[in-house]
């Protein structure tokens, strides 16, 4: 491992004009630069291309690399381009046109990869730039390591605490309870999917983007933890058609080749089924790269791996912070720290779950192997203790509503959302009367759907009489202070990529996110928005 904190470089070509374009070989050259110059921590390398490689074609370019003379002194050794290789394999993008990052040789190398034409895979064919020239390297600055403060030990301060750290921040989180994740971020099983849609909106380009990113890091991260306790299941998961609307949505992503089949593929009922391991009565949408994570393990995980302080029962009670980052749930009024005067709303969402003994093998055998999501989801089961497993499912979603006593109506909805799903098991259940728990908490969404991630300024604050207004005045002064919450119901999906964009923001490094994308996450874009259209940003308009 490199020095933690030692400047990053950008290696930076434009090779799109060569039509077959190999990334591997920028990667070499961009690890060869990273081994041989001590300082760098990190290398950014920036691609556009026109094609992807397909996985074979990759295995052969290694090889000619490794034989070729011309190469053969700007290479890397032998294990370490094995080794780009495999991680490149893993962190294989697929062909959206887009820009995606990719994240290799452990942190050290990070590419960007700007795809520019709708080709999935190329033939075997080898052609490699004739010339080098426009590959240059730069440098992004000394050794900073900055002190920030992460309010909010959820999903997103966890992730952004991680990125921040990971780049050689001096990273505190404070967590105003006794203990950490307490919110949405602790309850006991959560789903990594999305519902894509029929048009590549904005917002739909962002899910789709950050589900993809999020599966590539859950994937870095736990795929090779051979134990019981990761968090991560890579387990995929199963859109249900349980309706004609979705039936028909279904049908036109398939008529309309609108994804690759490697993302989205449409599945007849007995295949579905098949799939799930579940008795399942309506075709579905496979989703492979999706999955089921302990949202508290993840987060634990997150900060234990890392040189940084949690400190729980806390206030931010000074502004001698190189950056702050507001990174909580919906805003309380009392908090002048919070984005209290944008557009935001709360979502309740109580999620149930069952314990089953270990020894109820049928009862077992009847739950599904995948995450199935219909009109509400179910998890596959998980073992938390030697002797019992958890079926999660749920979860109620109720808007503009802040309590979190359990509801009798909406556990009812929950086990009439299971019975419609999956009745054989439900009724199981119900019939051996087991131990079943509930949980409620608080998402926080936009009013244009969109997540709030960017700098704070002064008119998005409720700054009032409390003690830290002052702190507040002076941070969002200065520029110091930052958002990043709003993730409704799919912070596992958005919480790996909104972290890497903003702590390459506040550190001034090369961002994932093209600029449309960033500017739709902005919390300025309500105020933009009404200067160009003439409304009220408290409206929330979508414009």
């Amino acid at each position: 491992m490199s020095d933690v904190g030692a400047p990053a470089a950008v290696f930076e070509a434009d090779l799109s004009s060569q039509g077959e374009v190999f990334p591997l070989l920028l990667l070499a050259l961009g690890l060869r630069f990273v081994q041989t110059t001590p300082r760098a921590s990190r290398l950014y390398c920036r691609a556009r291309v026109e094609h992807l490689l397909s996985p074979e074609a990759l295995r052969t370019l290694c090889d000619w690399l490794l034989t070729e003379p011309q190469f053969t002194q700007l290479l890397p050794d032998v294990p370490e381009l094995r080794r780009l290789q495999d991680d490149f394999a893993r962190e294989y993008p697929l062909a959206f046109l887009a820009s995606q990052r990719l994240v290799l040789a452990g942190g050290q190398v990070i590419l960007d990869l700007l795809i520019t034409k709708d080709a999935e895979a190329l033939s075997d064919g080898l052609t490699v730039a004739a010339t080098l020239e426009t590959c240059r390297v730069r440098r992004l600055h000394d050794q900073w390591k900055p002190r920030v403060a992460i309010l909010g030990s959820g999903l997103a301060g966890c992730n952004l605490a991680a990125a921040l750290a990971t780049r050689g921040a001096r990273v505190s989180v404070f967590e105003r309870s006794s203990t950490p994740h307490t919110g949405a971020s602790g309850n006991r099983q959560g789903a990594l999917y999305i519902k894509p849609a029929l048009a590549w909106s904005r917002e739909n380009r962002l899910h789709v983007l950050s589900y993809l990113f999020a599966h590539r890091f859950y994937q870095r991260h736990f795929a090779e933890t051979q134990s019981t306790q990761q968090p991560w299941s890579h387990c995929g998961v199963l859109h249900l058609a349980q309706n004609d609307r979705e039936l028909q949505r279904i049908a036109q992503l398939h008529a309309q080749a609108i994804y690759p089949q490697r993302f989205i593929r449409p599945l007849a009922r007995q295949e579905a089924a098949d799939m799930a391991g579940a008795q399942l009565d309506c075709p579905a949408a496979a989703m492979p790269h999706g999955g089921s994570l302990e949202p508290a393990k993840l987060c634990q995980r997150l900060l234990q791996h890392h040189d940084l302080r949690v400190l729980t029962g806390q206030h931010l009670n000074e502004s001698d912070w190189d950056a702050v980052v507001w990174a909580g749930g919906h805003p309380q009024a009392n908090d002048p720290l919070s984005p209290s005067a944008l557009p935001l709303r709360p979502i309740r969402g109580q999620i149930s779950s069952i314990r089953v003994k270990a020894n109820d093998s049928t009862t077992l055998n009847a739950m599904p192997k995948q995450v199935l999501s219909g009109d509400g989801y179910v998890m596959p089961p998980l073992q938390s203790e030697a002797d019992s497993t958890w079926l999660t499912f749920g979860a109620s979603y109720a808007v503009n509503r802040l309590d979190r006593e359990i509801s009798e109506i909406e556990m009812a909805d929950n086990s009439r959302q299971l019975a419609k799903t999956l009745p054989e098991l439900a009724a199981r259940l119900e019939s051996t009367q087991l131990h079943r728990e509930e949980r409620a908490a608080i998402r926080c969404a936009s009013t244009d759907y969109m997540p709030v991630v960017g700098q704070a300024l002064r008119e998005h604050l409720g700054i009032n009489e409390q003690p830290d207004s002052e702190i507040a005045k002076t941070l969002s002064g200065d520029r110091r202070l930052w958002f990043m919450t709003a993730f409704g119901s799919k912070g596992l999906a958005l919480a790996p990529l909104l972290a890497e964009q903003l702590a390459c923001t506040i550190l001034g490094e090369p961002t994932p996110l093209e600029p449309d994308l960033a500017d739709g996450c902005d919390p300025r874009r309500w105020a933009r928005r009404a200067a160009l259209k003439g409304y009220s940003p408290s409206t929330g308009g979508t414009g």
